[in-house]
This record gives C-alpha cells, structure tokens and sequence, in this order.
C-alpha cells in the first residue's frame, strides 16, 4: 500500500495529525534530554574539580608533615590510578586560561608551560613545596572530551531514534486506519454503482471499525429493504392499473368502430387511446425492469453477433431517421462476438439509437460504431449535461423539460440494466457537439474473443 497508494497517504489528515503529535512529542523530548546533557556535564565538572581539590589537599598535607619525600612517595604509589597528572617545577609558571579568579593555586584550564610544553591541556591546581619548588595537580582534559563524546552519542541516539520510530509507528497507524476505512469507501462505491447484497465484514473484536461496519450494514440491509419494498409497491399499482386500463382502452376502440359516434368525438377518442396506450407501455416497462433487476424474468444467453444485432436495430430504427432528414452511419471496425441474450441487446441498442435520433435536430448526422469491446452511438444533437449524465440512467428520468418529444424515460433504464446483467456498462460523454454513448461489454461476455 506505501507504494500504490503514495498519495492517498500524503493526503491523509490521520498521517499528518500522528506526524504533528511526533514532532512535538520529540521536541518535548529533546527539551527533556537538553536539561538532562547539560546537568550530566555540570555534574561530571563538579566531580572532577573534587577529585582534584582533594587530591591536592591530601598532597598538601603530606608536603606539610613528611615533606617532599612524603610527597613523591605518595605521587608514585598513585601512579597506577592514571587519573591525576603531576609536574614538579621550579623556575617554570603556569599559564591559567578560563578561570576568574586572580589567585593561583585555584582550579584552572592549563594549555602549556612556558618551560615545559610537554603539558597536556588540563584542569589544574598547584601546591607550594617546602623547598619553594611547585607541584602541578591536573586532570587531563581528554578524560572530560572522551565523556563529553559519549554523552554526546547517547544524545543523539536517544533522540533521533525514537523520533524516526514514532515517525515509523505513526505511518503504520495511518496506513492501517486508511485500509479500514478504504475497505468502507470501496464497499460504498459499489453500493452506488448499483450492486446490491453488499455487505462489510465484521470482526470478532467488535472495535470501532467493527461497530461501524455493524452499524452501515444494517443501513444499507434498511435501505435496500425500504428499496425492494417501494419497488414492489410500484409494480404492484401498475400491475393493479394495467387491467382496468386495459378493459377501457378495448371500450374506447369499441366506441371507435361505432358508426353512430361523430367525427368529432372519434378524434377525441382516438387521443385518449393513445395515452392509454402510453400509459400502458410505462406500467409494463416498469414492470419489466423490476422482473429483470430482481431475476424474475429468467435471461438466455447464446453465441451471437454484436454487429449483426446492431445492423438490425439500424434498420428498424432508420425510418424515424429518414423522418428527420438524419444521416444513419455503420462503421464495423472489429467483429465482437458475445455469449448474450440477443433480445435483450437489440433492445438496448435500440433505445441507444432511438434516443439519438429523437435528441438530435433535423438533418443531423448519427454515427454507430462497432469494436471489439462493444458499440459507441455518437451524435451531434442537443447532448446532456455532465451533471446530469449518472441521473439520466434512472427510471422515470425525463431531461427535456419541455417534453417536447415522447417518452416514458425507461429507455436509458432499461439499457443500464441489460448492461448490468451482462456483466457490462453504459458511459455517456460529450461528442463536441452532442452525445456519445458506450455500450462496454466485460471480458467474460467477450469470452469468444479470447
């Protein structure tokens, strides 16, 4: 996922919120181990200026009682410690550096003799022998560096580490709450293309994201309840009207075949018959589409043509073009073969052309193409809006709101769900001007092809 989905992860409020929450936790931190260093080398100061002061006063106590001797003996007993570096001078006077104070034995950084450089640079005191010569008490200043270098690394190490690991821990968080909630975004995206029975899946931990998952699927199990029920009730109402009706369009043609009833009246009473029959087209369209969505109409599939399905439905479309003085255009770049319900896709087609030739102005040209992934029907008419493109596929959807031209707005319905039941899709772009529509079929209805 770090490599997929890169820039899903550089959006990610989460990542950014965790990466805030690290930095000032490492700023806190670094804060922390500030106080920490500078007290630790304080402190390491203050041991060896004690060391040293008593060190010096132990040897000027010797000096004072057992004399020089007293004092050499001590200084080569002490030798095997290492800590302490002692020079007897007696013409030679130290130089002081960084110390304040104007009296010399006190604690100071020495750099070099003016007699004797072979001196380390050092911390130093200095005691007056009895014979008037001056022993020379220091600390090498290395020992001090090598700790400051040490602490130095533990600093470093101690901060950047677990900044880097919590940089590291608040990715991993990031990317784990993102594949959650991509698990519910994907199952909603496919709720809004129209799959149905779709369900997320719920752990056994019974956390947030379990609950929420809980929580939406028994919203989407409402929904499509609420759904399938007002279907049912619509098809219910048009199945109960359809007869009724029915009976009175047979009534009105008997009342047209009478004799005794006038020119007048049978003109009316034709107009009434055909919005019956109007009508009763849009209650079995409904009803068609309900049993085709929800499986009730079984669909046989064969081996079949897509171009030859196309060329019959130009034909028994192009009369209606001849109407309007449209150019009707074939072209079949590559065959495509399917395993479909040729009945069904004639129908699509047909809708697809029917609705270009009734949106598009007289003398307008319609072009149909057939590839080897489906078919394309372009346009150069009035078109739809790209807003309105995903709602013209619904039922009952009419976007001319003149209603200049007839319809029941099922045709673009229907299509959808021919496409849908052979695995498939309809798109809608701009053909600059007017309309395209693609009829896309899926790989697994193109099996012939393979």
């Amino acid at each position: 996922m770090l490599l997929d989905k890169r820039d899903e992860l550089y959006r990610s409020s989460i990542l950014k919120l965790l990466i805030w929450f690290a930095v000032g936790l490492f700023l806190m931190m670094a804060l922390l181990l500030y106080q920490l260093y500078s007290t630790s080398l304080h402190l390491y100061n203050q041991n060896l200026d004690d060391w040293l002061q008593g060190e010096t006063s132990q040897l000027q106590s010797i000096a004072n009682s057992e004399g020089i001797k007293g004092v050499q003996q001590s200084i080569d007993n002490s030798k095997d410690n290492n800590r302490y570096i002692y020079q007897i001078v007696n013409h030679a006077f130290p130089i002081p550096t960084d110390t304040s104070s104007t009296s010399y034995p006190v604690i100071a950084q020495i750099r070099q003799y003016q007699a004797n450089n072979d001196l380390p640079n050092m911390r130093a005191t200095r005691i007056e022998l009895p014979d008037g010569s001056l022993l020379t008490v220091g600390i090498d200043q290395e020992r001090y560096l090598s700790f400051k270098k040490q602490l130095d690394n533990s600093v470093i190490w101690g901060t950047f580490f677990p900044f880097i690991a919590l940089c590291l821990i608040a990715i991993l968080i990031a990317v784990y709450i993102l594949k959650r909630l991509n698990l519910v975004n994907q199952t909603m995206n496919r709720v809004m293309l129209g799959e149905r029975n779709v369900r997320l899946k719920v752990g056994p931990d019974m956390n947030e994201f379990d609950l929420l998952a809980l929580h939406l699927n028994n919203m989407l199990e409402q929904m499509e309840q609420s759904e399938s029920k007002l279907k049912s009730l619509t098809v219910d109402i048009a199945h109960d009207l359809r007869t009724p009706m029915g009976r009175i369009k047979l009534r009105i043609e008997d009342l047209l075949y009478d004799n005794t009833v006038s020119d007048y009246h049978q003109d009316k009473l034709e107009n009434i018959q055909s919005d019956f029959s109007l009508l009763l087209d849009t209650f079995n369209g409904m009803m068609e589409l309900y049993h085709l969505e929800n499986g009730g109409t079984p669909v046989n599939k064969q081996q079949c043509e897509l171009s030859k399905i196309v060329q019959d439905a130009i034909e028994f479309a192009e009369p209606t073009a001849l109407d309007k003085q449209q150019k009707l255009y074939l072209t079949i770049e590559m065959p495509c073969p399917l395993y479909a319900n040729p009945s069904l896709l004639f129908r699509a087609v047909f809708n697809i052309i029917d609705n270009a030739i009734k949106y598009t102005h007289n003398g307008g040209v319609i072009e149909v193409i057939v590839d080897c992934f489906g078919v394309v029907v372009a346009d150069n008419g009035m078109g739809i809006k790209p807003e309105d493109r995903e709602r013209a596929l619904d039922q009952l959807v009419r976007l001319d709101p003149s209603r200049t031209e007839h319809g029941f707005g099922l045709g673009l319905a229907l299509v959808k769900t021919v496409m849908k039941i052979h695995t498939g899709k309809i798109s809608l772009s701009d053909n600059y001007p007017g309309l395209r529509a693609r009829l896309l079929f899926d790989d697994t209805v193109r099996v012939l092809n393979k």
